[in-house]
């Protein structure tokens, strides 16, 4: 009986160095996809930009923009197509319908920055908008075919 239970616990310290393996391979991948994100250059680019748009603005050499929160719509902006660029990545630079959707949401999101911020009007985002989608579809539908 002894030995019965010392291989059931054998098997549990197995189980649990097993299984604490396989968490430790998934964080390992997480943390190279996040590092491989490329991404962290781009919010400092970002917020460099923003800070010049603040720095310029009272010198006259950019308009005054009377709907500024809209800067803050480029941080889901920003997300959305890290997102897709993770996505294209973990396809193997395949380009997915995951990575079209993700790609047109990133775009959805920068074109509703610029109409508010530009006071640009509406009715020229949406026809450009669906123009870009199809475009997208297309191409997708093209990669998959081959």
């Amino acid at each position: 009986m002894s030995n019965l239970d010392d291989l059931k616990q054998e098997n549990k310290m197995k189980d649990r160095y097993t299984r604490r393996q396989e968490r430790r391979e998934r964080r390992a991948v997480r943390r190279a996809d996040r590092q491989a994100g490329g991404w962290g250059w781009i919010s400092g680019l970002i917020l460099i930009a923003i800070g010049l748009f603040y720095l310029l603005q009272p010198t006259g050499f950019l308009p005054n923009f009377t709907n500024w929160w809209a800067l803050f719509l480029l941080l889901p902006a920003v997300g959305v197509l890290s997102a897709a660029l993770g996505a294209y990545r973990r396809n193997g630079g395949q380009w997915t319908g995951e990575v079209t959707g993700l790609f047109l949401g990133g775009l959805l999101f920068l074109g509703i920055t610029a109409v508010f911020l530009f006071n640009l009007d509406f009715s020229w985002f949406t026809p450009l908008f669906l123009i870009a989608a199809g475009l997208l579809l297309l191409i997708a539908a093209g990669r998959q075919g081959k």
